[in-house]
């Protein structure tokens, strides 16, 4: 239907709402609420349309969502079907369909974690390696519906996920190397050599479907059945006088028993496999905990939390339910299904289609009492601590959000904050980043990266201006400017952020001094953040001069002990429009950490940034430089022959083969790919296997690589962080020699005004005793040749000018 038009009233909206609830359908089936500009916001279902809609305006629904309903709901569609299985089966693919907003949902920007496993391996010789021996992949994507590929998981974070794999890998012995790699290696690799890997690139390994069925048990929970299999070949083993391979079955035996027993819970229902929910909710804050029980044993608790979690519980956990069983490999559904919280009309539905996708009858149930109850509370505990944990880190983030609202002067309290920052090397590759943090909390929907199109070198101010202009006039012209603005800096980054705002007719808020906001002017907060550094007091200063030191201010410590150089700190400081001195944010407090997140968080999103932009121009292939030869022939081409040389080495037929090639392609493939009088490629500057992620026949050789990586990885760290300090001090120490040169100007005002008044002292003692003439003549000679105090002197002479 069409969006309602924006010049209807409120009481004509209400009207037409109510008129649309009464003439809905009794049936079953699914509705749509949409806002103003048409955009869904909330799927449902229901067994009675009409019933359930006209609920949400009934005016005795106390639930706080029914308050904000009024004002957001402006359309309402529905979808009728025959019964709630199909009703529950459709409202689960509207929600991944629409992704609205104030639905749970089992995907957010992207899946949670899965581990991937072909439990049917082919037989046939002829089949690539990498058919006959598959491996376990960590995957996200959507659920992958071929023939023996299974699914384990969710995993709610990637280190549990990857946890899990190293157990897998440790004892099952498969292959952990990419396909690319397992179909063109002529030895076996460092695995093989220390006993992780069989090496099934190059040697025929038999026992391989055993170990991927041991995997499959592994991850199902089923210790029992692979406690026996796992047993029966080690006393075959052992009776066939193979003590070695019988050794290490035993061991291998007693870490599954060591792994599945870590989180043991005895006392529960013999033999069951069950999962048991805990649910707790706090406002517009959801937690859903499970327990997981295979076996009768606890195996793991996984917790889930939701914000913006409005409608009622009970259509939330039964829609989060019915989307999280249709995403697992239904051999991983479990016999029952415990709920603290009764799923009410929804449950006989949940069941039979959770039950349907497993090929049998799975319970849904909300024990009270016994063994049941007890793995209840279990989950709700779990749920319990989870939400307490959350409103711990909201109330933080509020606190810190207060707090920076009181420190910088605003009016509201800042929402949305946004942190820019550059990144470069040698004067190429810049990158300014722009985080976003929406109520203390990253919104990384909302990050951007900007390319520097304007400025050549190492301009820091230039290229700071050119970032936060492009976002401010972005900003005014689609009506949505953040309520802060954070640039990572002194007070140099910050007075370049003031000229952007006024080049851009952006009036700041808290500026001292500034006057009100005018009415409907574009308007945003300005800030700039200075890190803390750690220099020494008292000894010989970096580039200053013998035996002194960095300028002292009075936000720093003396010497040490005995007049020792101490190792000094400045705080975290945030400077302000028209203020002569920064804030200094205390350590340990919200509103510095909130800082201190928004300012790493843009460093490190720069830096990321930089550095594939740094790979992508430097780490080239040859065949880029063929025309006619994109990232997808690359990627093809590659994934075919291995590398660059194999690829040269294959003739035109085989080139032509390869999807998207042709035979035109093929011949310009082979001129391009001239073989020199040494028969090899002529890429010097071919860096495909790292571009590319294929890896060199020699093991070494990656281990290699990969340590050079991390190398360049922290030499550019260095070199940024090196950068940004430089521009740093060159500001603070702009402003510290301007302090310095007023401290001295008045040290000699000072100086001066005493040496007068000594001077008048003494004329007139010469008037009033002539006989001591001679005495006081003396006294003023040695005065004029004395040298002043310490506490006399200027600050500037007794420190190092850095």
């Amino acid at each position: 239907m069409t969006p309602t038009k924006t010049a209807e009233t409120r009481a004509e909206r209400r009207a037409r709402i109510a008129e649309r609830v009464r003439g809905l359908p009794t049936e079953p089936g699914c509705y749509l609420m949409k806002d103003r500009g048409g955009v869904i916001f909330y799927v449902g279902k229901a067994i009675d349309l009409r019933a359930r809609v006209r609920s949400y305006f009934s005016g005795s629904d106390t639930r706080a969502f029914v308050d904000w309903l009024d004002d957001l709901l402006f359309d309402l569609d529905v979808i009728v079907v025959r019964n709630e299985k199909e009703a529950l089966l459709l409202e689960r693919t509207l929600v991944r369909q629409h992704q609205p907003r104030f639905n749970v949902q089992l995907r957010d920007d992207k899946n949670f974690i899965h581990l991937r496993l072909s439990t049917k391996p082919s037989t046939s010789a002829t089949d690539p390696r990498r058919h006959r021996y598959p491996r376990v992949e960590v995957v996200r994507g959507p659920r992958d519906e071929r023939p023996g590929v299974r699914l384990f998981g969710p995993y709610h974070s990637a280190t549990a996920a990857r946890a899990t794999l190293r157990v897998l890998n440790r004892h099952f012995q498969l292959r952990t190397c990419r396909d690319a790699v397992l179909d063109n290696r002529a030895r076996p690799c460092l695995q093989f050599q220390i006993g992780r890997c069989p090496a099934p690139c190059v040697y025929e390994v038999p026992q391989y479907a055993d170990s991927l069925h041991d995997a499959a048990l592994f991850l199902s929970g089923r210790k029992s059945e692979l406690g026996e299999r796992v047993r029966a070949r080690m006393l075959a083993a052992a009776a066939a006088e193979e003590f070695e391979a019988a050794a290490r079955l035993r061991d291998q035996l007693q870490a599954i028993g060591t792994a599945l027993d870590d989180q043991a819970v005895n006392d529960v229902e013999g033999r069951k496999n069950q999962d048991v929910w805990g649910v707790d909710r706090k406002g517009a804050l959801l937690v859903l905990a499970r327990v997981v029980v295979r076996d009768g044993r606890v195996q793991g608790v996984e917790s889930y939390d939701f914000d913006r979690a409005e409608f009622p519980t009970e259509e939330l956990v039964a829609s989060w339910l019915g989307q999280l069983y249709d995403d697992v490999d239904p051999g991983s559904i479990p016999d029952e299904i415990l709920l603290s919280t009764p799923l009410g009309d929804a449950e006989a539905g949940l069941a039979d289609v959770v039950g349907e996708r497993r090929g049998k009858k799975v319970e849904l149930r909300t024990p009270q009492r016994g063994r049941g109850g007890k793995l209840i509370e279990i989950a709700q505990k779990n749920a319990t601590t989870t939400m307490l944990d959350q409103l711990r880190k909201q109330e933080v983030r509020e606190s810190g959000l207060r707090a920076l609202q009181e420190r910088l002067g605003l009016a509201a309290v800042p929402r949305v904050i946004e942190c820019f920052d550059i990144s470069l090397f040698q004067g190429t590759d810049a990158v300014a980043s722009q985080v976003c943090f929406v109520d203390g909390a990253p919104d990384k929907a909302r990050y951007r990266k900007m390319n520097i199109r304007t400025v050549q070198g190492t301009d820091d101010f230039a290229m700071q201006y050119e970032a936060i202009a492009r976002r401010l006039r972005r900003g005014v012209q689609a009506g949505d400017l953040p309520d802060l603005i954070l640039v990572d800096g002194g007070k140099g980054q910050l007075n370049v952020a003031v000229a952007a705002c006024g080049d851009c007719g952006v009036h700041i808020d808290n500026a001292v001094g500034g006057g009100p906001t005018p009415a409907g002017a574009p308007h945003v907060a300005l800030a700039s953040v200075a890190k803390a550094r750690s220099f020494t007091v008292g000894g010989a200063g970096r580039g200053g001069r013998k035996g002194g030191a960095r300028p002292q201010t009075p936000r720093e410590e003396g010497l040490g002990v005995d007049g020792e150089a101490a190792l000094q700190a400045s705080p975290e400081r945030l400077f302000v429009p028209g203020a002569k001195d920064p804030f200094v944010l205390r350590p340990h407090t919200a509103d510095r950490f909130l800082v201190e997140q928004l300012r790493d968080e843009a460093h490190r999103f720069a830096i990321t940034s930089h550095r594939g932009k740094r790979k992508k121009r430097t780490l080239r292939s040859v065949l880029d430089e063929i025309t006619g030869v994109g990232p997808a022939k690359r990627k093809a081409l590659l994934a075919t022959f291995g590398s660059a040389q194999a690829v040269a080495d294959a003739d035109v037929e085989a080139l032509a083969a390869v999807k998207g090639v042709g035979a035109a392609l093929a011949r310009r493939l082979k001129e391009a790919l001239a073989i020199d009088d040494a028969g090899a490629v002529d890429d010097e500057h071919d860096d495909t296997p790292l571009l590319e992620g294929d890896v060199a026949a020699d093991e070494h050789d990656r281990h290699d690589d990969r340590d050079d990586d991390r190398a360049d990885d922290r030499a550019d760290d260095r070199a940024d962080d090196r950068a940004h300090d430089r521009a740093d001090d060159r500001a603070d120490d702009r402003a510290d020699d301007r302090a310095d040169d007023r401290a001295h100007d008045r040290a000699h005002d000072r100086a001066d005004d005493r040496a007068h008044d000594r001077a008048d002292d003494r004329a007139h003692d010469r008037d009033d005793k002539p006989l001591l003439a001679g005495a006081a003549a003396a006294r003023d000679d040695g005065a004029e040749g004395s040298v002043p105090s310490a506490k006399d002197a200027s600050p500037h002479e007794s420190v190092v000018d850095d």
